[in-house]
């Protein structure tokens, strides 16, 4: 393999003003380039895009390039530099490459420099792109007034022109005063093997990590309940794949609480999906669902219900894989959890459970944590929270339910958005940490003014998920079956709806590789 540094190159305006200091911190060792590594300092690009970016002084915006491309450590302190406008909530900074190895690209790694001043408070991100496709996304990082040493790889791509490659920054600026500041000090590109055989380097990000986390993109599923199939679960799956016109990467089912009929989990249709290549993921509810019954988070945490938590831990450690499991899903949804206890209790509750399946030897479960996602719940997060240590992602259920209950009609990414950008915000980041985000359920209420709505809705999924790159699994809600009232959900409730859905499920985005 050759290892090719590469200079950032952004338009030529140099201010020597913009130096951004001396740079602090080591970089992590697997992090530096390989002795044999070869520096090439790039020509500007014109290929530059800028949006609200301020160079100070109301000079035209600023940004250079000093860096003599080697680390961190012995950085020169220069790099191509960026700041947000002073109060600007959002700003962002492209750039391309020029010189690139002509062999293409297999890993990038961006190295990253950022701070905030003069009282500005949010997040970085950084974003590779392929020309125009999105190649992924790195995590938003929270920044303070200290600077920061970042590092994002993306690993295990197929970029036949490394010229064709451009970063991209992009700023959250929740303070309304102050600015975000960036400086990209260099990036690494990995080319293909030079002996051809097509391996993978052994520092190769996997496709797939250990908490079931694509590396990019989001995985595509679904909930299709199997009322209608004989309680056939894998049919009904099957059923719904016919109308998606593609095989989903998770399915999702519900189990109720105890140790017959569907208490029981995996069952037999869940161990055939997983040994079938599926992610099962699995809701775990409270309640006993033939009698009516909510078994409360208090019996849970005081230890009363042990025997029901250390069978299913049994089952759940000979699983076939992996599998998803979230506790009481909707947890802040007073309508079915008001009597449950306090919120002290479904966290002591959570964590029991977790600790005895951890010690079962149960270790093959994906803990999930999955809220409403409401505004009218949002306060009594944090107390819910069991703690990064307990939960490996994070979930959220957002719905375009318009006329279903009174409120406006939303497009995907304000569906999505408003719950994803206020737990993205410094002061919730300050209570959890940097997670992978599902969306657990997810659909759109029929317009009935205009029948070509919701199909437009569908079809604008991935474009609003491309936007909120922390979301890396979402879950069709097959269903018009809603607590309150019954709502067109389903993803064929119009020929225009199921259309729609299938066009956003064929995008490359969401058809990712499991292995």
């Amino acid at each position: 393999m050759l290892d090719e540094r590469l200079l950032l190159c952004a338009a030529p305006v140099l201010l020597a003003a913009c130096s951004s200091g001396e740079l602090a911190g080591t970089e992590p060792s697997e992090q530096l380039a390989s002795a044999v590594a070869q520096t090439a300092s790039l020509a500007p690009t014109s290929d530059v895009a800028l949006d609200k970016i301020w160079g100070g002084g109301g000079t035209a915006p600023i940004f250079r390039l000093v860096d003599d491309g080697t680390s961190f450590a012995a950085s020169d302190g220069g790099g191509t530099f960026a700041r947000s406008a002073p109060g600007a909530a959002t700003a962002s900074l492209t750039l391309g490459y020029s010189g690139a190895p002509a062999g293409g690209a297999r890993q990038v790694v961006v190295n990253v420099q950022a701070w905030a001043i003069n009282g500005g408070a949010g997040t970085v991100r950084v974003h590779l792109y392929d020309g125009d496709t999105l190649l992924g996304s790195g995590p938003a990082r929270a920044l303070s007034a200290s600077q920061q040493n970042l590092s994002e790889t993306f690993g295990g791509l197929a970029v036949a022109n490394g010229d064709r490659l451009r970063t991209q920054l992009v700023f959250q600026n929740t303070a309304g005063t102050g600015s975000l500041v960036s400086s990209i000090v260099w990036i690494d590109v990995t080319t293909p093997d030079d002996d051809g055989d097509g391996g993978t380097p052994p520092d190769e990000e996997p496709v797939v990590s250990d908490k079931l986390v694509p590396r990019n993109g989001a995985w595509w599923g679904a909930y299709n309940s199997s009322r209608s199939y004989g309680w056939d679960w894998g049919l009904a799956i099957k059923d719904f794949e016919a109308k998606a016109g593609r095989k989903l990467d998770i399915v999702y089912r519900y189990h109720d609480w105890g140790t017959t009929d569907n208490g029981v989990f995996p069952d037999r249709f869940e161990t055939a999906q997983m040994n079938e290549g599926y992610i099962v993921h699995l809701s775990w509810e409270s309640r006993r669902y033939s009698a009516g019954q909510n078994v409360t988070w208090t019996e849970i945490a005081n230890g009363s219900q042990d025997a029901v938590i250390r069978a299913a831990a049994e089952r759940v450690k000979n699983a076939p894989g992996k599998i998803m499991i979230a506790f009481d899903h909707e947890m802040d949804n007073t309508d079915v959890h008001s009597a449950d206890g306090p919120d002290a209790d479904y966290v002591a509750a959570y964590r029991r459970i977790v600790d005895m399946f951890r010690a079962a030897g149960a270790t093959n479960v994906v803990w999930v944590w999955t809220p409403m996602g409401w505004s009218g719940t949002r306060a009594r997060l944090p107390a819910l929270y069991p703690g990064d240590t307990y939960v490996d992602w994070i979930g959220y259920d957002p719905y375009n339910f318009y006329e279903c209950n009174g409120s406006g009609w939303k497009d995907p990414a304000t569906t999505f958005g408003s719950h994803y950008d206020w737990m993205h915000a410094p002061a919730q980041m300050a209570w959890h940490g940097e997670k992978p985000y599902i969306l657990s359920e997810f659909s759109s209420h029929e317009d009935p003014a205009d029948p070509n709505r919701k199909g437009q809705w569908m079809r604008g999924i991935v474009d609003a998920l491309k936007r909120y790159p922390d979301i890396k699994a979402v879950q069709f809600y097959n269903s018009n079956v809603t607590h309150r009232s019954p709502c067109k959900l389903a993803v064929d409730s119009s020929s225009q709806s199921v259309a729609g859905y299938a066009a956003a499920g064929s995008d490359p985005y969401v058809n990712q590789p499991h292995h």
